[in-house]
């Protein structure tokens, strides 16, 4: 039977920057990877000519199609408005609280995805630095069954300066041999300014050994280090 494995990515470059991988790792296990896409209305594209909200965000989904097709990864989008649609800026979307109403507009798409579909684990962010947007999906992750594992990542580049997290099951991804389909994966997204992000991404690979993951859920460690083959279980 084919394991079924959901990451939960806020933006359309997410799991590339935190978890490419790990990724790469589990569908060369043979693992049918899904990824949802949460926030997909956006006008942030700092490598690109325009912030017009319709534009960025086709230029935004296209990029992650063709991130998509490379990868392997079974693609599914929702259509929420990112934090800057909505009236947050670079500072004011760090650290700040998720509207209500966004919260529960994450969890009813995730919750359907799930119904639908079933998976096996999920792979949520942490909400490492504090993106609203993170938070949101976070917390919609937050309100799946218990029995179903999930276990967040680190997000980046958000998560590089941060002290580990208090509690929890540590999981560490060996990804040294994974790099360079991780550094492809990056580079689906020129719009993100992936060049810039490269850099970060691999002074957290250095530091840490890989690419982490956080549970409080013994099976869902279990589970990731038995697919991946290469995930090493750390106590805290």
């Amino acid at each position: 039977m084919i394991t079924r494995v959901l990451l939960l990515s806020p933006h359309p470059d997410d799991i590339a920057w935190s978890l490419g991988g790990t990724l790469a790792g589990l569908t060369g296990a043979g693992v049918e990877v899904w990824t949802l896409t949460f926030f997909t209305r956006s006008r942030y594209a700092p490598g690109h000519r325009t912030q017009d909200v319709e534009h960025v965000s086709a230029v935004r989904a296209a990029e992650e199609h063709s991130w998509a097709g490379a990868t392997g990864v079974v693609l599914l989008r929702g259509e929420l408005a990112d934090s800057g649609v909505r009236g947050y800026d670079d500072l004011t979307e760090l650290g700040a609280q998720p509207e209500p109403d966004v919260v529960l507009d994450a969890s009813a798409l995730l919750r359907g995805v799930v119904d639908r579909h079933g998976m096996d684990a999920v792979l949520a962010p942490g909400s490492r630095g504090g993106h609203v947007d993170h938070t949101a999906v976070r917390l919609a992750a937050a309100g799946l069954p218990a029995e179903l594992p999930v276990l967040h990542y680190d997000d980046l580049p958000y998560a590089v300066t941060l002290a580990p997290p208090a509690g929890g099951q540590r999981v560490l991804v060996d990804v040294a041999d994974l790099w360079d389909a991780k550094e492809a994966g990056m580079r689906h997204f020129p719009s993100q300014c992936w060049q810039d992000t490269l850099p970060v991404v691999r002074a957290y690979a250095a530091s840490v050994g890989g690419e982490q993951l956080w549970t409080d859920n013994p099976a869902g460690a279990a589970l990731l280090s038995r697919l991946t083959a290469r995930a090493v279980e750390v106590a805290l």
